[in-house]
């Protein structure tokens, strides 16, 4: 039997107290957060602002809250032993390994989806801004699209790790501070803003909408919705890499563990062992706990433009518009601010093009780890070919076929952005009470978000991929 596990001393980040320290633990989760903003907060937050007015705030804050907790969780876990618990999920009572066979399938088959609809949003975006509309090859947002492709995955290909991080905190910093600015000087309704926030409805369309905009009232308002919490902080295509990612970081027992046994990893439940266990939390806590700060905050400015200054005009994000309406955020300041926000919109959209490749990679080699022998035999480096290959070719040819992004993006916003997330939180409460030695586990009030999170996001999820179906 092998010894149990202690862990190591703190790092001297840990032990550094201050916001200087902080923003040195922070690092993978501003590529999480950066991935994210690219859709979740610049199309659909306006969008959803548009539609449905400040009512919407509750969704886009309460998915973002949920999707903390789900993150959250599975970072702490690792933290603590060394593991990802996808790991842990292949014992789960049933024939081994249906669990990660089920998520990973759902996973892996949404990467070509967001691969495809978000290179055609960026297209559209530099055809506006070119001046080329109207144009007959110049003015296809597929061209464009499929450019930035070519070229996200040479980048992704030949770039660091290291890299990538340090390139996507400067992008969310960027679009932070325009968009914070634009929302600012928008002069929204305080008091709607608090109410959209705390009251949970779930509104309907209005008139000038329905006569208006016929393609967007044909979709359930469930659906709608559904897409909102799916695009909002990403879903398991992202966290599964993310958590992988962690690795990097060396926290707690991060690579210091390998045996894959069905009782887990055995820890060392002394009082100095625990505590010291429970210290390298904070690590964790800060990565996820920034990264999810930037996205609610960017989802409230983006969901208060939306209905500050689109819903007035009765302007909805739509069809290849889906990102030049909202210029009007900061030219209402000032006409040249029009070339800040385009420079922080495409610069953000192709921040999250780029990193989605990369995270999409360890986002398979941690789904199939546990599952297959030649994958957990291979590096990611191995696999990363593979994967750019599929998500690269995939994504352009469901591109080329036609029809408008946020059709595309759909099934992946349900099906990975919201139902496997919700699955994950229950999860991750089987896997913290079998795998974790008790002094470790989760305390009732994280359990109780995890339970509200996953039956809240499961049951959306199934009700939104129903209606999506039979509409």
């Amino acid at each position: 039997m092998s010894e149990a596990m202690r862990y190591p001393e703190l790092s001297d980040e840990l032990k550094a107290r201050g916001f200087g320290a902080m923003l040195r633990i922070f690092g993978p989760g501003a590529i999480i957060a950066s991935v994210t903003i690219g859709s979740g907060e610049t199309v659909f937050a306006s969008r959803g602002g548009a539609v449905f007015g400040y009512a919407m705030l509750w969704c886009f804050v309460g998915g973002g809250l949920m999707k903390f907790v789900q993150v959250y969780t599975a970072a702490r876990y690792i933290t603590l032993t060394g593991e990802h618990p996808i790991e842990r999920w292949k014992y789960l009572p049933g024939p081994q390994g249906w669990a990660v066979w089920l998520l990973a399938i759902m996973t892996v088959l949404c990467f070509p989806l967001w691969l495809s609809g978000l290179p055609k949003m960026l297209g559209g975006l530099t055809v506006w801004i070119l001046g080329f509309e109207g144009l007959d090859i110049w003015g296809d947002a597929r061209v464009w699209g499929t450019a930035f492709v070519v070229l996200a995955i040479a980048i992704t290909m030949i770039q660091s790790y290291g890299a990538l991080e340090k390139f996507q905190t400067i992008v969310v910093s960027v679009l932070l501070l325009s968009i914070l600015t634009a929302a600012a000087a928008s002069q929204p309704d305080w008091l709607a803003v608090l109410m959209g926030t705390i009251v949970p409805k779930i509104p309907a369309y209005e008139p000038w909408l329905v006569s208006k905009y016929p393609a967007v009232a044909a979709r359930s308002a469930i659906v709608e919705m559904g897409v909102y919490l799916g695009a909002i902080g990403g879903g398991t295509q992202d966290y599964f890499g993310y958590i992988g990612m962690l690795r990097e970081k060396a926290w707690g027992l991060m690579g210091r563990t390998v045996e894959d046994t069905a009782d887990g990893v055995e820890i060392a439940a002394d009082t100095a062992n625990v505590n010291l266990g429970k210290a390298w939390l904070r690590a964790p806590m800060i990565d996820s706990s920034v990264s999810f700060a930037c996205v609610v905050i960017f989802t409230m400015a983006f969901v208060i433009l939306g209905a500050a200054v689109l819903r007035p005009q009765h302007i909805v994000p739509e069809g290849m518009k889906l990102l030049s309406v909202q210029a009007d955020f900061l030219v209402r300041m000032h006409p040249a601010l029009v070339y800040f926000y385009q420079f922080g919109v495409f610069t953000a959209f192709f921040g999250t093009i780029m990193a989605a490749y990369e995270l999409y990679a360890r986002t398979t080699h941690e789904c199939f780890r546990p599952i297959v022998r030649r994958v957990r035999e291979a590096s990611v480096d191995s696999l990363r070919p593979w994967v750019v290959g599929y998500c690269g070719i995939g994504g352009v040819a469901i591109m080329w076929m036609g029809g408008n992004p946020v059709t595309i993006v759909t099934p992946a916003a349900i099906f990975g952005g919201v139902l496997t997330c919700g699955l994950w939180c229950l999860l991750m409460v089987w896997t913290d009470r079998r795998f974790l030695p008790e002094p470790l586990r989760m305390g009732w009030p994280l359990v109780l978000l995890n339970v509200f999170s996953g039956l809240f996001l499961t049951g959306w999820g199934v009700r939104s991929a129903i209606d999506f179906f039979a509409g």
